[in-house]
């Protein structure tokens, strides 16, 4: 049976459900690129009751628990006006976060947000979204799959992330509107 995937907007009620699965998945996708594997400067800084209500407090940011079967199995966090390089905010969106339960990778979820985010974009009348991604990650085939190309590259400083996954590359997907 096909069940359909649901991109559910977040509100404040959802902080609690947003901990939850973000502390589930981003251990389970990235603990080896940090040393011990010790995830918790990331969670820390993302994935907190804290920084969630920061966030929300944002107005340029929006966050999407993603459901498949009535379950939560990842999130989206979108900066709806976003510019960067000779793109100016009421062009661009950035597509901030996308993550997954490493069960719901590979069922076609991903390719569905990006759908997702692709929409979005064009209800605002954005010309294009843009995303970082480490240059490491199995998401960077997947994203040039669907279109994005590499415009730069940079590095982060994270303490505790190992040296081999610093490089970081900022990629962009024209819409056609």
């Amino acid at each position: 049976m096909h069940t359909e995937t649901v991109f559910k907007k977040c509100t404040t009620d959802d902080i609690d459900d947003l901990i939850v699965i973000s502390q589930q998945f981003y251990p389970e996708h990235y603990s080896h690129i940090w040393k011990n594997n010790d995830t918790s400067y990331y969670i820390n800084l993302s994935f907190t009751k804290t920084a969630f209500e920061k966030d929300f407090k944002t107005e340029n940011i929006s966050y999407y628990i993603i459901k498949k079967a009535n379950r939560n199995v990842g999130l989206l966090k979108l900066r709806e006006h976003q510019g960067f390089d000779k793109y100016p905010t009421s062009e661009s969106i950035q597509l901030e976060k996308i993550y997954l339960l490493k069960s719901a990778t590979g069922s076609g979820i991903g390719k569905e947000a990006i759908n997702f985010t692709k929409k979005r974009a064009t209800l605002l009348s954005k010309k294009i979204i843009w995303l970082d991604v480490m240059t490491t990650s199995p998401a960077l085939h997947f994203y040039q799959k669907t279109g994005f190309t590499t415009v730069t590259y940079y590095h982060l400083d994270y303490p505790g992330l190992k040296d081999g996954y610093r490089e970081m590359q900022r990629m962009l997907l024209e819409i056609k509107l």
